[in-house]
């Protein structure tokens, strides 16, 4: 079984011990990953604001990479420990017998309309982690709040905030990382391979 993890944020540049296929290309990622709703709004345990899905917001470009692994359950447990979550937060679809499986429902459809583009993928994982802005800044996701949000942040955590927007990929133009962007500068910085040094 082909199986195609999505990425949109830190596992695009540091997908540490992930099992992916790097065969094709220096990195093994595609940037023609299924069109979601990802957004800057879930606060990691460092207090880095990363990406998640937020279902309602609108879809950018998301990427992939092909899992080594030829199992399902497999793979979900390489991507569970690179997450360092539960194997139940890791989402999923099967091509064969259409059988979906995540938190999110409403991104079924654009799920299923990517994977039935790609030929030679029978199944699909991701990260199935909540955004969770709200629940621990007592204050809805909007663009003004996010922005409040990095600027109170102490110096060190909101050089890690920094970095990890910053590193992820150009692509994932989200709203939010537009208006960081005209706020505080922090475009997109393009790592050097160490295969070009």
């Amino acid at each position: 079984m082909h199986i195609a993890i999505l990425g949109w944020g830190s596992l695009i540049w540091d997908p540490r011990n992930l099992e992916i296929d790097k065969s094709e290309g220096r990195t093994g990622w595609f940037d023609d990953g299924p069109m979601l709703p990802i957004e800057f709004a879930r606060i990691s345990n460092d207090e880095r604001l990363t990406l998640v899905i937020v279902p309602g917001n609108k879809d950018v470009q998301t990427l992939y990479a092909i899992s080594k692994f030829n199992e399902l359950d497999h793979a979900i447990l390489d991507m569970a420990i690179r997450e360092g979550c539960a194997k139940s937060k890791i989402g999923s679809y099967v091509k064969a017998d259409r059988k979906f499986k995540s938190i999110f429902t409403d991104i079924q459809t654009n799920i299923e309309y990517w994977i039935n583009s790609k030929e030679e993928i029978e199944a699909v994982i991701w990260t199935d982690l909540p955004e969770n802005f709200q629940k621990k800044v007592k204050l809805p996701l909007t663009k003004e709040n996010t922005i409040n949000y990095l600027i109170q942040l102490l110096p060190h955590k909101q050089s890690l905030a920094e970095q990890y927007i910053r590193r992820a990929p150009a692509i994932v133009k989200t709203t939010i990382r537009e208006t960081i962007e005209q706020k505080f500068g922090w475009f997109h910085i393009i790592i050097k391979s160490k295969e070009t040094d």
